[in-house]
């Protein structure tokens, strides 16, 4: 598999490019997906660079390592689902209440606080804003309040979030200090499958959406290419540009690209924060 994985080789197709992308987040597969967004000589400057990073991060501050095994622990422990559920319930009792009446109201909240965070986020480029704009509009208009607070689906939700913890095998906040690249990606391909039944459980099926990705070339200037990228979200079509660049006559993530560029710019200590400050 790890031979398999150091084959993937991104198209030299502009449409199957974007499929490709779209295909490894279908399979959760995050170590493909990484490896078909950019370049090979890029990947390996980006896994060197996050050794450096783990080699050099200050340690977690004792409240960090509590506050994250407690949670663990709470998650992976015998018994924990039941235990979960029933706390689950009860706060329900109290959203029930509180959500009657009020959901226009926290629907717009949510809009608002969604749209304020994509848009201070620097890690995105103005196509991938774009895109997650459309994609928390839908997913707002995807939910219901009869949904949010229906008790067997609540169960559901538990035993996908404790399956997913138990998965994970990470116990200690240590554990995931020690990851490099790769192994990282991995556990957050496991993290993303939990995600995608946790919106399964709630009538979102991210895999559907995915599985209809559709990719048209809009333009092509020298080694840049202009997409239009569609797909199919509960009823609605999600629409938005995207930009692949041709290097080495392959075709990658233009946002990847430039954001691992402009990473690999920064100095490591740079980027390292101090212990507590995260």
């Amino acid at each position: 598999l790890v031979a398999c994985r150091r084959d993937v080789q991104a198209p030299g197709d502009p449409v199957a490019a974007v499929k490709g992308l779209a295909a490894a987040v279908h399979d959760n597969d995050l170590v493909r997906y990484s490896r078909l967004s950019v370049p090979p000589a890029l990947h390996q400057q980006l896994e060197a660079r996050w050794k450096q990073e783990l080699a050099t991060a200050p340690a977690p501050t004792d409240a960090e390592r509590r506050k994250f095994d407690q949670m663990m622990a709470r998650l992976t422990e015998p018994g924990a689902e039941a235990k979960l559920v029933k706390a689950t319930e009860n706060k329900l009792k109290r959203f029930e209440a509180e959500i009657n009446g009020q959901w226009p109201l926290m629907k717009a909240t949510l809009a608002i606080f969604a749209t304020g965070m994509i848009k201070a986020n620097r890690e995105l480029g103005s196509a991938n804003k774009a895109h997650a704009g459309a994609l928390s509009a839908a997913l707002l208009d995807a939910l219901e309040p009869k949904r949010l607070t229906d008790r067997a689906l609540a169960r559901q939700a538990v035993a996908t979030v404790v399956t997913t913890a138990r998965a994970l095998e990470v116990k200690t906040l240590e554990d995931t200090r020690h990851l490099e690249m790769l192994p990282a990606l991995e556990k957050a391909g496991i993290v993303l499958k939990g995600l995608k039944q946790l919106g399964k459980v709630y009538g979102i099926d991210a895999d559907a959406a995915l599985a209809g990705v559709e990719a048209s070339v809009e333009s092509v200037d020298g080694d840049t290419a202009t997409m239009k990228v569609r797909y199919p979200l509960n009823g609605q079509s999600i629409e938005f540009e995207m930009q692949l660049l041709r290097i080495d006559g392959r075709w990658y993530d233009a946002d990847a690209v430039r954001a691992a560029e402009a990473k690999l710019n920064v100095p490591v200590a740079a980027t390292i924060a101090p212990a507590g400050v995260r």
